[in-house]
């Protein structure tokens, strides 16, 4: 019976920490500001142990990015750049990449010749 009320304290202790992380801001190029109402920085709040699941939250706020961003298969788009403070995801874990720093950016690669 105690230990089951030390799991239920645990777990309000960690959730209460969540609530008072400091919120990520994805930082958005101007084209997909249409998608959201005009917005290119967007608070996420809560802490993230993976950039998908801070994704996750950002769709439900704005579902029309995903399919901007994402494959149908869940993959980032081949043309869309995403870093984890200075860390380019693609180039780290992917999706699964711990988010460093409260910014996550979110843009289009460049390219030409």
């Amino acid at each position: 019976m105690e230990d089951d009320r030390r799991l239920v304290a645990r777990d309000l202790l960690r959730q209460s920490l969540r609530d008072l992380a400091m919120p990520l801001t994805f930082r958005l190029s101007g084209h997909l500001k249409a998608f959201t109402g005009g917005k290119v920085e967007l608070l996420v709040p809560g802490e993230h142990e993976t950039v998908a699941e801070a994704l996750t939250l950002l769709w439900k706020m704005h579902p029309a990015l995903r399919d901007r961003i994402l494959t149908e298969t869940g993959e980032i788009r081949q043309h869309v750049n995403i870093f984890a403070g200075s860390v380019d995801i693609k180039r780290s874990n992917g999706l699964q990449t711990k988010p460093r720093g409260n910014d996550i950016y979110i843009f289009n690669a460049v390219s030409g010749g």
